[in-house]
């Protein structure tokens, strides 16, 4: 495979010259605007939207359409200001936009969740996105002073796609988010910067119908396949993902995703090896295939998730959770072991007369290896590919890395039609069989702490619009203790980032 992050952004320059006009700017929605996601799910836990949700980058195919058969007449008052405010967005996403956001702040953001779009300190970046017929590119260079992995020139974010019927082909470098949570999510997160990926996605949840029935099923599908080309112990190493997302009623979307890292330099790329991957085969134990000259040809991971929506007294709200595995065991054909839980509940409510989301999220990312009782370092890690499911320093997955029970009360609130307001009190309790794989090894092991350590944390991020501006406000305070003997320590972290639409 033959990703070049240089030879990708000249294709991007090239491609940003030479198209001047568009019917439409965005196809996709990004992970980078939380009460966008917010309300896109409370018009889709009532029912309003049908499409699956719960896999971004998000298709506006489907949503755009499900809003024009919306009867705003009929919705409740925290419904129409959903989707006055989606509608408000897909008609930006209509339009050509180049947009400039900068951002300084005091200190690196240590967690990122669904709607960060930047952990280093102090940056600076340009978003540049175009259609014409079917054809969509998005440029988006930008410069950090001082990054944590060294890149000082980016090109996050940026994509070339082209609509073949109901299927879009992509190249490039999108942030992708899979499951039903707010917080973090243990399988595919933008918690690291994306990689360079070639992928193909269904453009439109055309419903699958049930023979002789009037029973049908919207679903969508999305598959990748990107090399990280960061600095590890197997360089060049490939991850393919995969993620089937469906709803077999209007209350209850399901979703199924498969990550597997192979090949790289030293290690079979070609497509014998990956059907193996793709059919299960290289799971320990199956079939024998488990290890090629002594080491294991795929660092595989698989899960499914649940999101069930309701109501009582007219307040919408759902249950929601997924079971990610690591790779299967020796000896056994079972391809979801060491499988670690994350559940969570939300309810869409008025506080102080503010339309708000409120969630609570629990997860546990300590999978047993087998070889000492209580001590993890398995979830994210793998014999021979020892990086493991990391990216540039983060994982790809939960943003507390493993071997963490999380715990986080969240609020996405919209004070008024300009302003909004998120708000988080999380404990996290990190790697807390306070073991590490390498702690004096940066590329192998836990990226958060070598150590165990508890922290309380009280986040807070208000935006605001005005006219073509945005400015979003955070801050966050928190209190960490170990078990090891080393004192508490207290820290304030706060960022500004300013964004001007052109």
């Amino acid at each position: 495979m033959f990703f070049s992050k240089y030879s990708f952004a000249k294709c991007f320059l090239f491609s940003s010259f030479a198209i001047a006009t568009s019917a439409l700017a965005e196809p996709w929605i990004d992970t980078s605007d939380i009460y966008l996601k917010a309300n896109i799910q409370l018009l889709a836990d009532t029912g309003k939207i049908i499409t699956p949700v719960t896999t971004y980058p998000l298709m506006w195919h489907d949503i755009s359409r499900d809003l024009k058969n919306i009867d705003v007449t009929s919705l409740t008052t925290s419904q129409k200001n959903a989707y006055y405010y989606v509608n408000h967005q897909f008609k930006l996403a209509k339009k050509n936009q180049t947009r400039i956001k900068a951002q300084v702040g005091i200190e690196n953001k240590r967690f990122t969740s669904f709607g960060d779009t930047a952990s280093d300190k102090t940056s600076i970046a340009m978003h540049s996105s175009i259609m014409f017929d079917n054809f969509a590119a998005k440029i988006a260079p930008s410069y950090t002073q001082n990054p944590i992995d060294g890149d000082k020139t980016r090109f996050d974010e940026s994509y070339v796609a082209a609509f073949l019927g109901n299927w879009v082909l992509s190249f490039g470098q999108q942030n992708r988010w899979y499951g039903p949570t707010w917080d973090t999510s243990l399988s595919l997160t933008n918690n690291a910067r994306p990689i360079t990926a070639l992928s193909i996605s269904r453009k439109s949840a055309e419903p699958f119908i049930i023979p002789f029935t009037e029973f049908d099923i919207p679903w969508t599908v999305t598959s990748f396949m990107g090399k990280m080309d960061d600095e590890r112990t197997v360089k060049d190493t490939l991850l393919w993902g995969f993620r089937l997302n469906f709803k077999p009623f209007k209350n209850l979307e399901v979703g199924l995703t498969r990550l597997a890292q192979w090949g790289g330099e030293g290690h079979s790329q070609n497509f014998s090896t990956f059907w193996d991957i793709l059919i299960g085969r290289t799971n320990c134990g199956i079939d024998g295939a488990c290890e090629d000259n002594g080491q294991n040809p795929a660092n595989q991971q698989a899960g499914y998730d649940l999101r069930y929506s309701f109501s009582i007294f007219d307040v919408p709200m759902s249950f929601y959770g997924q079971k990610f595995a690591e790779d299967g065991n020796e000896n056994t054909l079972n391809y979801l072991t060491k499988a670690q839980p994350q559940v969570g509940f939300d309810a869409h409510l008025n506080i102080f007369g503010k339309a708000s989301t409120v969630f609570i999220e629990l997860a546990d990312s300590l999978a047993d290896c087998g070889e000492r009782d209580k001590i993890g370092d398995c979830y994210y890690e793998h014999s021979t590919y020892s990086t493991g499911m990391r990216y540039n320093g983060r994982t790809v997955g939960s943003t507390y890395e493993n071997d963490a029970k999380t715990y986080v009360l969240g609020a996405i609130s919209q004070l008024n039609s300009n302003t909004r307001l998120t708000t988080k009190l999380r404990f996290l309790d990190l790697n807390y069989d306070n073991s590490d794989k390498a702690p004096d090894n940066p590329l192998i092991g836990n990226t958060v702490t070598s150590i165990a350590e508890q922290v309380w944390m009280i986040s807070s991020s208000v935006q605001h619009d005005y006219r073509n501006w945005r400015f979003t406000l955070s801050g966050d305070i928190s209190q960490s203790s170990y078990e090891n003997d080393i004192d508490d320590e207290t820290e304030f972290n706060a960022s500004l980032q300013v964004e001007y639409n052109l």
